[in-house]
């Protein structure tokens, strides 16, 4: 795996990792507009959306790195804007990202959850690519595992943030097949949901249930918790809470929708 993809004579660079964000948002807003198209949804409203929401899960996650790390590194103020000297934490994306989509569709009287909807395939699409630059950069590495483990990853580039030389669990794949898995469920099955609301809710439901699980595999820098005898990471704590509101979520539209003559 080669963290870098273009090296420029002054010594700076481009990542992988940056690179396929960029490829990742120019996939997702492919889809979008031809999602759009289908729904008859307004598409001057969509693409303004979507700018703000990318932009916002850049900075999230960018802020919630640096609020995790920023003993570690010695961190100022200036490195939130520095993407290139860390790295970035994607439940903070998420929240922000979020954040801004509950404002702007209150702001343009979008309906909230037929959007969200109409969101959620292409962002599982993004977040394939996204993990894609993990895996070529390094970020996000798993523990140590036994040399004969069948998908274990070496990494030896002296750029790359995961160990040299060690075999590890291959967490970047795992959440790889994840985010294209998950894409092709509600792919499918979008055409046929039976609420609004639906999408959105099974792909967040599906994604804290493999990232919980994934997680106990992995093993870079994370924010760790005690909790009752059981170690979780940060990560992992978001995932229960996002688990159990979309669980409450779900049945609780599913229900409104049956009881609509």
């Amino acid at each position: 795996m080669k963290p870098i993809l273009i090296r420029f004579a002054d010594s700076s660079y481009i990542l992988w990792g940056h690179f396929m964000l960029f490829l990742g948002g120019l996939a997702a807003i492919l889809l979008v507009s031809i999602e759009t198209k289908r729904v008859r949804e307004r598409p001057e409203k969509i693409y303004g959306l979507l700018v703000l929401l990318m932009i916002s899960a850049v900075y999230g996650a960018r802020v919630l790195y640096w609020l995790d790390f920023r003993e570690n590194y010695n961190y100022g103020i200036k490195h939130l804007f520095m993407f290139w000297k860390g790295g970035m934490a994607l439940y903070g994306g998420g929240a922000l990202a979020f954040v801004t989509y509950v404002l702007y569709a209150h702001w343009q009287k979008l309906d909230f959850w037929r959007t969200g909807d109409l969101l959620t395939p292409p962002t599982f699409l993004f977040v394939f690519c996204a993990r894609i630059g993990c895996f070529l950069t390094g970020c996000c590495y798993g523990k140590q595992c036994s040399a004969d483990f069948p998908l274990a990853l070496t990494f030896t580039d002296a750029v790359t943030k995961a160990p040299k030389n060690i075999p590890l669990y291959p967490t970047q794949l795992f959440f790889m097949a994840s985010a294209l898995i998950i894409f092709a469920i509600l792919w499918a099955r979008r055409k046929r949901k039976g609420f609004e609301g639906e999408i959105g809710l099974i792909g967040t439901i599906l994604y804290v249930l493999t990232s919980f699980v994934i997680e106990f595999f992995r093993e870079d820098l994370r924010v760790l918790y005690e909790i009752h005898g059981a170690t979780l990471s940060q990560n992992q704590v978001f995932c229960i809470s996002l688990f159990l509101l979309a669980i409450i979520l779900y049945f609780h539209r599913r229900r409104e929708a049956r009881a609509r003559p």
